[in-house]
């Protein structure tokens, strides 16, 4: 064998796993997403195979945590329900329901109404 046949032999195997990667990445990255996600399957975590949870949005806005008005209205609302979080919320979400479009403050200020009048303040 002459030396341009070895180095022939040598090469042609890395040259054709080199050409065999590329056509597959170049396949995977035209397949469509769910074929793609199917075969990164992994099998010894199938925990990583769940796709990735959207959580909507909050519909509370920003200024129901940071308006100093808010938070004293807040803080009067569960001084009124002995701390019960759980009945706040549900209070709120009451009125957000039945008088949608209103601002967070105008909320706070109606459940603790309700609250004063149903207990004869």
């Amino acid at each position: 064998m002459d030396t341009l046949t070895i180095v022939f032999l040598t090469f042609l195997p890395c040259i054709v796993i080199a050409v065999v990667a590329i056509a597959i990445h170049l396949i995977l990255r035209i397949l469509p997403a769910n074929v793609t996600r199917f075969l990164q399957f992994n099998l010894t975590n199938p925990g990583d195979n769940r796709p990735p949870e959207h959580k909507p949005k909050s519909k509370v806005s920003h200024s129901y945590r940071t308006d100093p008005k808010n938070r004293e209205l807040q803080s009067q609302l569960m001084t009124l329900l002995r701390g019960d979080v759980a009945t706040g919320k549900r209070l709120l979400r009451q009125q957000r329901q039945n008088n949608p479009g209103k601002s967070d403050n105008w909320y706070l200020e109606k459940v603790i109404y309700d609250l004063e009048r149903d207990r004869g303040r």
